[in-house]
């Protein structure tokens, strides 16, 4: 059961009389949940601000296509601390998602709408709100700064389809859509696919060019979805050069 002395604990709630914790205890709802289950998700409406009252939240960035793990954390949360501040600034969207990363999570949430009308009741308590609000934002953005995921450092691997019209004629769009398919059953970060124009094979196309960091690109030539996995596996993943399938 959430109490007075709890909220007093709260990062956003200090300052505030009993009178005021008293009236924002009036709109705490308790909810519960599982371990790797989502609270919210990235880009929904942030209609809820919301208090750890047990277990541990973290708060992630989802990448398109793959779950969520601890390897996109850019942070996480223990009790008596507060998340969804999107709730209180535009665009009103979370811009992270959140999980319960514990075996369990007991959470207080709390309606923004309900938040915002004590705040016109009393102005007083809006202002003190906010100022915590503010300093935990600040405290969240520097956190994020320094533990965020770095940006990827340059690839060491490339594979180009060429896609210009006589290539994707040939089944350049086909062989590009089986390369994707094997990128999602990665978690790479040193791959890269890209499309580019002809290379002057019309004849050999679809066209496939593999460059490996400190080596000579290998073009390949008349690449169809199942030889291009072939290379894909054999040369971009272990390195090996696909003879048959090598431009002649």
């Amino acid at each position: 059961m959430i109490s007075l002395g709890f909220l007093k604990k709260v990062d956003i709630f200090k300052g505030l009389d009993d009178d005021h914790l008293a009236s924002i205890l009036d709109g705490c709802r308790e909810k519960h949940y599982k371990n790797e289950e989502m609270i919210f998700k990235e880009g929904e409406p942030a209609n809820h601000i919301w208090i750890i009252l047990e277990g541990k939240v973290d708060i992630r960035f989802d990448l398109p296509g793959r779950e969520s793990s601890n390897v996109t954390t850019f942070y996480s949360e223990a009790p008596s601390m507060t998340f969804g501040w999107s709730s209180f600034v535009p665009p009103y969207k979370y811009i992270l998602s959140a999980y319960c990363s514990s075996k369990f999570c007991k959470l207080a949430e709390i309606d923004k709408e309900f938040m915002l009308n004590l705040f016109e009741r009393d102005p007083k308590m809006g202002y003190v709100v906010m100022s915590n609000l503010a300093g935990v934002i600040s405290i969240r953005f520097h956190h994020m700064q320094h533990s965020a995921p770095g940006v990827p450092a340059a690839p060491k691997a490339k594979v180009i389809v060429h896609m210009a019209t006589c290539g994707i004629a040939a089944g350049a769009r086909e062989v590009m859509n089986a390369l994707m398919d094997e990128m999602d059953k990665l978690d790479r970060q040193d791959i890269e696919i890209e499309s580019a124009g002809c290379i002057g094979q019309c004849s050999a196309e679809p066209n496939v060019t593999v460059e490996i960091e400190g080596e000579e690109p290998v073009i390949y030539e008349k690449m169809s979805p199942d030889k291009v996995r072939v290379v894909f596996k054999e040369h971009v993943i272990n390195g090996k050069n696909v003879n048959a399938y090598i431009l002649s």
